[in-house]
């Protein structure tokens, strides 16, 4: 479940800072070389074909995009500058926000309400003005969503007379607005893995779904650790062994151990200490 979400302050441009910076970046992301994905090779889940276009880029081009990195493009999305991909998952996502009765002050409900009696109302008038013009099937459909709107009305006016008797929440959850997410591991300059997750720009369509904009997201890939053929799992724990440097097989186990860096970091004050 996911609360309202809380949106991201935006960047503001001039017309001409803005376009000056996208005719850059776009020009970039034409002339960068891109990879093919690979599902028999790569560490790679699900499926992205519900979201914008996606750019898998060899992080050995990532330095190229460095000027441009700091530009918040509503068109085009840097998915994960400094984390390249070593596994990736996509997979679709309800997006939608729910305000429950405890976080609604009592004026917003009765704002709430009465803003949406006045948007019924208008609706119903609207109808009612067009009925004359309409054939009879149509006006005869027309007036049953008339008297829907009109039953409505009397209902919400009920709870507004009284808000405090009902509970109350507001939510897009109906909607079923889906997007596609991702879900990446990265390695960390410790040598560990670690997990991150980001939403894919979509491409944006009309009401009968032609494409009216076509958005871009950006994804740097290791070529190498992606190639990788066993579980994550198995990398977390074999990048955490590879960090013993003694290891004894013991029966159907092995002992690991390594110096602690605290003692390290203490001989090494010794040995300057002495000299």
């Amino acid at each position: 479940m996911e609360e309202q979400p809380s949106h991201a302050k935006r960047k503001h441009y001039d017309q001409q800072t803005y376009a000056r910076l996208l005719a850059e970046l776009t020009q970039l992301i034409e002339e960068v070389p891109k990879l093919r994905p690979d599902r028999d090779a790569w560490d790679i889940e699900g499926d992205w074909a519900a979201t914008g276009t996606i750019y898998f880029i060899d992080v050995v081009h990532q330095p190229l995009f460095e000027t441009i990195r700091e530009f918040d493009c509503r068109t085009i999305k840097l998915i994960n500058m400094d984390r390249p991909a070593v596994r990736i998952t996509f997979y679709r996502k309800h997006r939608y926000w729910l305000l429950k009765d405890k976080d609604l002050p009592i004026e917003q409900k009765v704002e709430q309400i009465q803003t949406h009696i006045n948007d019924l109302t208008v609706k119903a008038q609207i109808l009612e003005s067009k009925l004359e013009k309409m054939m009879a099937p149509k006006r005869a459909e027309a007036k049953g969503q008339i008297g829907l709107y009109w039953e409505q009305v009397n209902t919400w006016r009920d709870i507004l007379a009284s808000p405090e008797q009902y509970e109350i929440a507001i939510s897009n959850y109906s909607r079923q607005h889906f997007y596609v997410t991702i879900n990446y591991k990265y390695r960390l300059p410790s040598g560990d893995f670690a997990n991150e997750q980001e939403h894919l720009l979509n491409t944006q369509r009309d009401r009968l779904g032609n494409i009216t904009q076509v958005r871009y997201n950006i994804l740097f890939i290791d070529p190498v650790e992606i190639l990788r053929d066993h579980p994550y799992q198995n990398r977390e724990v074999e990048g955490y062994l590879n960090n013993f440097p003694i290891k004894s097989e013991a029966g159907k186990q092995t002992i690991y151990a390594r110096s602690r860096p605290e003692i390290d970091s203490l001989k090494s004050f010794t040995t300057i200490d002495k000299l």
